[in-house]
């Protein structure tokens, strides 16, 4: 008895098998290598050691680099470009436009002013969950003030979204910067302003991934009860009426996912931009539309994504180069190649 393959590959899970054998190898090579070369044998004793699966003898300084240094780095890397892919696939699909995404609609800036606001008023100091939530509310009001802004009858244009994400950008950015002279007084306070501000996966803890992890489980988890009906909003909201979609639910649950994914996200690593334009956009040419897979793999290339651009600036680039400017040099030419593929029209591909 022949069995037909073809049922088994397909384009979807070709790409998830490369995209997690990649995640693997950049994970390995990140907690693997830096100032302090681990060996793959004593690599895996700690790991194993940490998870109670094993009771040898291992170098108590590898443990600590490895456990407390590197893991928590990579896992938050890991989450991070999950859930600013997650958020991009949102946003686009929502709003049926490529081009739309958490840093190019002003969220992200919006989250960046709310955490930079909490570091500068010292609540950062004082409570760990404190910047987290500061950028959380920050990013739900630029996104609620955008959407106030591009709708009008009911009607969202996409292109006025655009526009307003461009010159809320602007204005949040002045804002930020005002927030950095006043800080720039005190030297400290200026300087991890400053640092953040740039993307840094740098001294990332264990209470980090759990502030990351708590958010990213959270708003997944919600798209994912949402996603069925986000396939049909994005043919025709007359026709997902008529099918029984609560258009409004289904709509303001969704940006809620996406600022929750945005703002937990740059709560822990700082400004990092264009993995939500990037990744979806990448995915949805190999696999097509259907969010209950673009989703998934989309997260994934987006965590590849991460970890990989962490890898270069950390391993590779000799100078101080911070992981969010990396993402910048690149997502800056990719959204300017989306505007020419787009100009004669605003409409979803």
């Amino acid at each position: 008895m022949k069995m037909n393959f073809k049922l088994f590959i397909t384009k979807e899970r070709i790409l998830t098998g490369i995209l997690l054998m990649l995640l693997v190898l950049g994970g390995g090579l990140a907690v693997a290598y830096g100032s302090w070369p681990i060996e793959k044998g004593h690599l895996f004793k700690v790991i194993l050691m940490k998870l109670k699966l094993f009771t040898g003898v291992v170098n108590e300084v590898e443990a600590t680099i490895i456990w407390d240094g590197r893991m928590p780095r990579l896992i938050v890397g890991v989450l991070v470009g999950i859930s600013l892919a997650t958020a991009g696939c949102i946003m686009q699909g929502v709003f049926k436009n490529p081009m739309a995404s958490p840093g190019v609609i002003g969220v992200s800036s919006g989250a960046a002013l709310g955490a930079v606001l909490a570091i500068y008023m010292g609540l950062a100091a004082r409570s760990l969950i404190a910047l987290p939530i500061c950028a959380i509310l920050a990013s739900l009001m630029t996104l609620v003030l955008v959407f106030i802004i591009a709708t009008s009858r009911g009607h969202t244009s996409i292109s006025i979204l655009l526009l307003a994400g461009i010159a809320l950008n602007l204005v949040i950015g002045a804002m930020t910067s005002f927030v950095i002279t006043l800080g720039a007084r005190e030297f400290d306070v200026g300087r991890v302003i400053v640092t953040w501000l740039m993307g840094d996966l740098n001294n990332r803890s264990w209470e980090h991934v759990y502030i990351v992890l708590s958010t990213t489980l959270l708003a997944i988890g919600g798209t994912l009860f949402f996603v069925k009906d986000l396939n049909i909003l994005m043919i025709d909201e007359e026709t997902a009426a008529n099918l029984g979609v609560n258009i409004r639910l289904t709509r303001n649950a969704l940006l809620f996912c996406s600022s929750l994914l945005t703002g937990g996200a740059i709560a822990v690593s700082g400004v990092i931009g264009f993995v939500g334009l990037i990744a979806p956009h990448i995915v949805r040419g190999l696999i097509g539309t259907d969010n209950r897979k673009l989703i998934p793999v989309a997260g994934l290339l987006g965590a590849v994504f991460v970890i990989y651009a962490d890898l270069l600036v950390r391993l590779i680039v000799k100078v101080d180069l911070k992981i969010g400017i990396l993402t910048s040099l690149m997502g800056g030419p990719f959204f300017l190649y989306l505007l020419i593929k787009h100009r004669k029209q605003f409409e979803y591909m």
